[in-house]
């Protein structure tokens, strides 16, 4: 998945793999434990030798951090260009109430200077350790959570609106100055809610609400969402996005449109939504690799 999202990024963006100077890997599933997944995403991409690379893992918030480390890196004069992916499939117990809402998916995102120049207009983080949110133990296959209620929905309310609002009065806005919001990591019921409380009216929110359509695909989540906005907005117009990280904390960063971001016919956002099949349960194990496991 995150060869093709790059892949699909370099084809957008009519660059190839020669010019990117470093890649960074996001994924809260990735196929390897101990071996750089980042290496080999850029060698089946045809990256120079020369290429920075570089996993970003363990929250559903990195696929975010990615980005913003690719900004950084470009902002530092390290390089020129960047490619940030994130590709990632959260598996939960089949017979728990998690794994039916958890999908998988990828995509990719190409930063350069005109990116930071015109584009990205400042971040914000916040760290937030709030035990018996959605973690996985090393050596375990699936995501868990302590359901402890209403306390973790106070907890990640709390992180996501003094990120928002921290990232806010930083740049000196308000919720009117912004065309759309994106919240990723909570559903879409409660980012509706938060964006309410954040001065954001639906109409803002909804462009982002697509865990209904693909299923939370952690990582994967925020740049999925990002992508869709941008694949559809006008000049200057302007959308912060925030993605939580249960147990962790949360990133926001604000980007302006500086021109039109039309994706290549048949490799958008809409396109691929688009492309699928529908399977019964049992081909949908299979597929997932849970049969056998204990």
């Amino acid at each position: 998945m995150a060869v093709e999202a790059s892949s699909n990024a370099f084809r957008n963006s009519k660059l190839n793999a020669s010019h990117v100077d470093a890649v960074y890997f996001a994924s809260t599933s990735p196929p390897y434990a101990e071996k750089q997944n980042a290496s080999t995403v850029a060698t089946a991409l045809g990256c120079r030798n020369d290429t920075a690379t570089l996993d970003v893992t363990s929250s559903t918030k990195c696929g975010l951090s990615a980005l913003l480390s690719g900004l950084d890196f470009v902002a530092s004069g390290r390089g020129n260009t960047s490619l940030v992916v994130a590709a990632d499939s959260p598996s939960g117990d089949p017979s728990g109430p998690l794994d039916h809402q958890l999908g998988a998916g990828a995509a990719a995102m190409i930063v350069g200077h005109d990116l930071i120049n015109g584009l990205a207009e400042g971040c914000f983080s916040v760290t937030s350790e709030s035990l018996g949110e959605r973690f996985r133990r090393n050596g375990h296959d699936y995501v868990t959570t302590m359901d402890l209620g209403r306390f973790q929905e106070v907890s990640y309310d709390e992180v996501i609106i003094s990120c928002v609002k921290g990232l806010m009065q930083r740049l000196g806005h308000a919720s009117k100055d912004y065309d759309s919001i994106a919240i990723q990591g909570v559903d879409p019921a409660r980012a509706l809610d938060l964006g309410k409380r954040l001065g954001f009216e639906d109409p803002k929110t909804n462009p982002s609400l697509v865990l209904g359509k693909v299923g939370d695909a952690g990582a994967a989540s925020p740049l999925l969402v990002l992508s869709k906005i941008m694949e559809s907005s006008s000049f200057k117009q302007r959308t912060l996005i925030c993605s939580y990280g249960p147990s962790a904390g949360a990133d926001a960063l604000s980007i302006v449109v500086d021109g039109e971001m039309r994706p290549v016919p048949g490799i958008g956002f809409d396109d691929y939504l688009a492309k699928k099949d529908y399977i019964d349960y049992a081909s949908y194990l299979k597929i997932r690799r849970f049969l056998g496991r204990t």
